[in-house]
């Protein structure tokens, strides 16, 4: 009995703790970064502000739920990715289209959270069970597994994966800031040539 209790309690804090998010979400997109207040967030939850505060104990640390929260489905696609029996630069290009498409369906959003996305990648590093890690790895298989099958030179995996990934957040914050004018696929086929050719000019064939 006691056990269904807590199972019952943990479920509805889990939906209460998305509510809140849910409302973080919409006052962003309405109000922007400037205008975003706990007090909002608890009106367009329907709860107490006071009550608000058990969830979350201050606004950074809701903020920095949001920004998990919208990343969660590029998590999703990157397992899937993962899983495939697929080339690992397959792999790597997949990676990297489904950021710039995510980035690009969520640019408003993403936009408000521009300052903490990049923040969060500086205290990430130090934090070897972070987002920022988890990918960095993943990405370092992906590029040994191509060194293994010929399709690369021997490299320093982990340190190129953490360009490339480094470069994914450069292109995103360029779409951002630029309105996402450029195409997609064109920056994601430019990003794999770079890392795949490198920048030298190549000679007539």
């Amino acid at each position: 009995m006691q056990a269904r209790k807590l199972e019952r309690k943990r479920l509805m804090d889990e939906l209460v703790r998305k509510d809140i998010i849910d409302s973080a979400i919409s006052v962003l997109l309405e109000k922007g970064m400037k205008g975003f207040t706990m007090g909002r967030v608890a009106t367009g939850t329907g709860i107490a502000k006071g009550t608000l505060y058990l969830y979350f104990k201050n606004k950074e640390e809701l903020l920095d739920s949001v920004v998990d929260y919208c990343f969660e489905p590029v998590k999703k696609e990157y397992t899937a990715i993962m899983g495939a029996d697929r080339d690992p630069v397959w792999k790597l290009e997949r990676c990297a289209l489904v950021s710039l498409k995510h980035s690009a369906k969520n640019r408003k959003l993403l936009g408000e959270l521009r300052s903490l996305i990049f923040d969060s990648m500086d205290k990430d590093i130090s934090d070897r069970q972070s987002w920022y890690w988890v990918t960095t790895n993943l990405f370092a298989t992906f590029f040994a597994e191509a060194v293994k099958t010929g399709r690369l030179r021997p490299m320093n995996t982990v340190k190129v994966a953490a360009m490339f990934l480094y470069s994914i957040y450069t292109l995103i914050a360029h779409h951002i800031l630029s309105g996402g004018r450029e195409t997609i696929e064109k920056d994601v086929l430019e990003l794999m040539d770079l890392y795949l050719n490198g920048l030298a000019k190549r000679g007539d064939s």
